[in-house]
């Protein structure tokens, strides 16, 4: 008998709910990243180019994990005869209405051409229009690692990006 109550205690601690002890309603907790709207989770991104997905001009990426200046995510974009597959980590230095951050992610691109893996870095300015929708501009140097069958190594370079980022 004590097991059961020592169990239901257990259980009711782990799965209880707190609450306010002057007006017993219940507490809400700000640990949830679904509850608080700062934490978007799924980026949609439009435009020449992008930080998080590299060769695309639609782009799309989940943050699988959030804190307030680092996101980390996933994601996938495509061009008109390429595929971007990518994960990578994305480091806000300043966070406001003028935004300043840095991505280092590894993406792997399928095209007509040439196929390798491409890691990435990108220094970007995000300025919000509102909570939901961002401009973003910046540079992305890059390394293709592989190439084509014919080509024994990869290339190096520098492009600029811009497009429109919606969060939801």
């Amino acid at each position: 008998m004590n097991r059961y109550i020592s169990l239901l205690l257990f259980v009711g601690i782990v799965w209880g709910q707190m609450d306010d002890p002057e007006t017993g309603e219940a507490v809400k907790t700000q640990d949830s990243a679904e509850e608080n709207d700062s934490f978007r989770k799924h980026n949609l991104s439009i435009g020449m180019l992008d930080d998080r997905t590299g060769f695309s001009l639609i782009g799309y990426t989940y943050n699988v994990r959030q804190t307030e200046l680092d996101e980390y995510f996933i994601g996938g974009g495509t061009m008109i005869f390429a595929f971007t597959g990518t994960v990578g980590w994305k480091h806000y230095y300043k966070k406001s209405r003028l935004s300043i951050s840095s991505v280092l992610c590894g993406q792997y691109v399928i095209h007509f051409g040439f196929m390798g893996f491409l890691p990435t870095i990108s220094f970007t300015l995000e300025y919000n229009l509102a909570k939901w929708a961002q401009v973003k501009l910046g540079g992305m140097g890059l390394m293709l690692l592989g190439g084509t069958s014919g080509e024994s190594g990869g290339d190096t370079g520098v492009l600029p990006f811009m497009g429109l980022n919606f969060r939801f």
